[in-house]
């Protein structure tokens, strides 16, 4: 087990009853044939050089969000990742969330049919009480807020939209509240998605939100729509959906299961992830989250933070999107 911290490195391998070497040392780890899976977890401005560095070596890597606070570091990361033997995976753990199996599920059934409006929004008061609030509010470190933790719902929505985005505009603001004041960039943020299909989409991002930790999920097409874990359609019960439009449902259907509400990693279905890199490596297939795959999430994110601060929407492919 690696850390920045020998303490950490310790407590981590006694907490998972681990017997094993322990270092403070990234070459040491790489220099391992033992070691054929690196887990980059240090703060988001260094995550592109110890990636690049381990793809170099020819491991397999799970790299923690954002793969990088900079487009071109990004682009360096892509291109180590599309050179390596190594397989990768970006952390988007909430595709392994219960409820967006379901909805993922229920969307390959055409419960919803063609998705029009896609809405997936992170609330998350990231304040001086939270662990990374020391570097996560510098612009060098965090990013914006959608580099910093939003992506999850960058995401998302293109998980369930299953489609590019050509075209983001956005605004981005903070509140008055002292506690997030040590921001370098704007906590809050709204970008609006034009998907190569014709669907719109909305991304709400909050850092500083007064509130508990919120993952809002609307999805609406044209059979049906799905809000959080409640589903109203063409599908539900075996009914035909609204009675002004020859359907027979008169409220929200719900799927009881676990919602992705807490910001807490515990809560997060790691385990989920890491099979399937695992089952990826074995396979010799592509991970869903592989850095490739995952450039455009970032992509999304750069191009709302330039459209906020220049006023204009920005096209994906263009402004080095």
């Amino acid at each position: 087990v690696g850390s920045r911290r020998i303490e950490s490195a310790r407590r981590v391998a006694a907490e998972c009853g681990l017997s094993c070497k322990t270092t403070t040392s990234f070459d040491e780890l790489l220099a391992d044939p033992a070691v054929q899976i690196i887990s980059v977890t240090t703060p988001n401005d260094s995550h592109a050089e110890l990636g690049i560095r381990a793809l170099e070596a020819g491991k397999h890597l799970v790299m923690e969000k954002p793969i990088a606070v900079t487009r071109e570091d990004a682009d360096r990361l892509v291109t180590a990742a599309k050179r390596s033997p190594g397989k990768t995976i970006v952390s988007f753990v909430l595709r392994w969330n219960p409820l967006f199996n379901i909805i993922h599920a229920q969307l390959a059934d055409g419960a919803v049919g063609r998705i029009f409006y896609a809405e997936v929004d992170y609330f998350h008061a990231i304040g001086p009480w939270y662990g990374q609030f020391a570097w996560n509010i510098k612009k060098s470190v965090g990013g914006n807020a959608l580099l910093s933790a939003g992506c999850h719902a960058v995401d998302g929505m293109l998980y369930f939209v299953g489609d590019e985005v050509v075209e983001v505009s956005a605004y981005s603001s903070r509140s008055a509240q002292e506690a997030f004041g040590p921001y370098e960039y704007d906590p809050t943020s709204v970008t609006i998605c034009k998907f190569k299909g014709g669907a719109v989409g909305k991304v709400t991002c909050s850092l500083e939100a007064n509130a508990p930790y919120m993952f809002n999920i609307l999805l609406a097409g044209d059979k049906g729509t799905i809000r959080n874990n409640q589903y109203y359609g063409d599908k539900c019960l075996g009914t035909f959906g609204h009675p002004e439009i020859g359907q027979g449902q008169t409220g929200w259907a719900t799927w009881p299961t676990i919602l992705p509400d807490s910001g807490d990693v515990k809560h997060h279905p790691f385990f989920g992830e890491i099979n399937h890199l695992v089952d990826c490596i074995l396979a010799d297939i592509e991970p869903m989250t592989s850095i490739p795959r995952s450039k455009h999430v970032h992509d999304i994110c750069f191009a709302s933070e330039e459209s906020a601060r220049t006023g204009k929407s920005v096209r994906i492919g263009q402004s080095g999107c």
